[in-house]
């Protein structure tokens, strides 16, 4: 379920960036969306019921044998049946994590260029509100280039930084101190800056960005095991004691998932932020 949902919040995040049809979703549509994940994440769980269970794992320590239980593949289960629901996991999770990152990858897209446009066009109406105001400019903003438009302080650049070679004095600090400040925050922080804006704005993309991706991260291995469980016959009882809390580690790899969620909701959410103070 949670799986899908993701996939859903995915969708509905394309069609509100990209303004297709209505960018909100009805109470209607919420709910139908919400019963249609409830019944794919039934019909995708069923077999579990017939294929994973209790099974018996004797532990022997010096004289005695110790009989432990635990959930995993059904003991006389049909090892094809069972790898071929492993291999429809996997590729049921392959197809939504592709169809997550290629939403994603669209989503973060439009918001840079929509981001970078929107920088663009400020800039060119804070200097056409200069030049109104009574400061010359003798090129065109919109096509000239930094070096074009500053040409002059450039020329006397170099002719200071000429006489200090010949006094000996470095030429570095003063050629940075020459060209204005702004011109060189715009050169070095425009990409920074368009990120920060997009962060401000879209807090609530970019958290359900990292969500999707730790999601993925998380699940993977798990999916992994199942397979290998699957092929191998008794791979859990062959591994050592090591291998085998390694390999725990990474089959319920999924809890840190949950864990780490609500710590990005914390940093991007500030309504879930501001409740969680009230909370304390």
């Amino acid at each position: 379920m949670s799986a899908l949902l993701l996939l859903a919040i995915a969708v509905q995040r394309y069609i509100k960036v990209s303004r297709l049809l209505n960018s909100s979703m009805s109470l209607r549509s919420k709910r139908l969306t919400i019963l249609a994940i409830i019944i794919g994440s039934i019909i995708i769980s069923v077999p579990c019921l017939f294929l994973y269970g209790e099974a018996e794992v004797p532990l022997k320590n010096e004289n005695r044998t110790i009989t432990g239980y635990n959930c995993g593949a059904v003991p006389n289960v049909n090892r094809d049946l069972l790898l071929g629901y492993s291999v429809t996991l996997l590729l049921t999770s392959l197809s939504g994590i592709f169809a997550l990152i290629a939403l994603y990858s669209v989503i973060l897209r439009i918001i840079y260029k929509k981001e970078s446009f929107r920088k663009r066009n400020d800039y060119r109406q804070n200097v056409n509100v200069q030049h109104g105001l009574g400061n010359t400019i003798n090129t065109d903003v919109s096509n000239c280039t930094d070096a074009e438009s500053y040409s002059t302080n450039m020329d006397s650049t170099t002719t200071s930084n000429q006489q200090q070679t010949i006094k000996g004095e470095p030429t570095n600090k003063e050629h940075k101190s020459t060209v204005p400040p702004a011109i060189h925050t715009r050169r070095k922080s425009k990409t920074v800056r368009i990120l920060c804006r997009i962060m401000h704005k879209h807090r609530f993309v970019i958290m359900c960005f990292l969500i999707t991706v730790l999601f993925c991260i998380s699940y993977l291995p798990r999916i992994a095991l199942m397979i290998t469980g699957s092929v191998i016959a008794n791979f859990w009882d062959k591994l050592t004691d090591a291998e085998y809390v390694i390999c725990l580690c990474f089959y319920r790899g999924y809890l840190f998932n949950t864990i780490v969620n609500p710590v990005i909701y914390l940093v991007f959410d500030t309504d879930f932020r501001s409740s969680c103070k009230q909370l304390c």
